[in-house]
């Protein structure tokens, strides 16, 4: 490829050049630099090698820290965000500086080795599926795009990936937005391989979130 859409920092620490299994080991952790990381980045864009830059996973600690020194601000904070995980600090301070949100395991991350069907799954989200003639998935996803975040789902299934598409058709009512609203907030994707005593720059899951968890 001659250029990338999108270029993003997929979460805030370093490996080592060499990993690339899912679940790092002590020893593949480097110290992180996000200042360097961050002109790396803004380089990339310089060069034409893509034409946006962006980050992943996040807070809004992290992308205020970021903000400081950044001549570029991100264009994407790419984020886990659900009817159960919805992120509503984080959009607003993202809307403040007009940083977009791309959800994904917009549906949870069913078929993940670390995900799960509890947002499919939910009575809520059934009802309102049930109500409309739509699928569990197709709310979840219209609830999202409703947010102003654009959905990342993985399918390979033709129906699936049309099923997806027709979240577009649906109309979600008011009350039902302020249902999904009194929803449990469970983040599902937590991170905590990436958390360790020795090498990682976060010793507990509450540093690497900060406190957004």
């Amino acid at each position: 490829m001659e250029y990338l859409d999108m270029y993003l920092v997929h979460w805030p620490i370093k490996l080592k050049p060499w990993v690339c299994h899912p679940l790092p080991k002590e020893e593949d952790f480097e110290q992180l630099d996000m200042e360097t990381t961050w002109a790396g980045m803004e380089k990339c864009l310089e060069m034409g090698l893509c034409k946006g830059i962006g980050i992943s996973n996040f807070s809004c600690k992290k992308i205020e820290s970021l903000l400081d020194f950044a001549s570029v601000p991100p264009a994407v904070n790419q984020v886990e965000m659900h009817p159960i995980w919805r992120q509503n600090k984080l959009r607003e301070l993202c809307s403040d500086y007009k940083i977009h949100v791309s959800a994904y395991s917009a549906l949870g991350g069913p078929g993940n080795f670390w995900g799960s069907r509890a947002v499919v799954e939910h009575p809520i989200i059934q009802s309102i599926a049930l109500k409309h003639k739509a699928t569990p998935a197709q709310v979840a996803l219209r609830w999202g795009l409703s947010k102003g975040a654009s959905v990342i789902v993985k399918s390979f299934n033709e129906d699936r990936l049309k099923e997806n598409i027709e979240a577009l058709d649906l109309k979600l009512e008011d009350n039902d937005i302020l249902e999904i609203e009194k929803m449990e907030q469970i983040k599902i994707m937590k991170g905590e391989y990436y958390v360790n005593q020795t090498t990682s720059p976060y010793k507990t899951i509450q540093h690497l979130r900060d406190d957004e968890i």
